[in-house]
């Protein structure tokens, strides 16, 4: 299955996605800040990746422009804005 990435600051709701990915038999891959999710998404290459707009540091939206200028891996955004 897929690798997923959870960019998520709330780790009660990241934990949940993650829990419900596993049961689907995907590898999630956590990060709680704009910044690691960059980081994670460089390093480790997600298939997917779940992003938060409201996260400290660098906010999703940021943090996706700077994934696009290397990399055109699929982005859900998961907010409550």
């Amino acid at each position: 299955m897929a690798t997923i990435l959870i960019a998520e600051d709330d780790h009660a709701i990241s934990d949940l996605v993650a829990y419900n990915l596993e049961r689907a038999g995907h590898t999630p891959l956590a990060a709680y800040d704009g910044l690691t999710a960059l980081e994670v998404a460089r390093r480790d290459k997600p298939e997917l990746i779940l992003l938060d707009q409201m996260m400290p540091g660098m906010d999703g939206l940021t943090a996706m422009a700077e994934l696009r200028k290397t990399s055109n891996v699929p982005v859900i955004l998961l907010t409550a804005k």
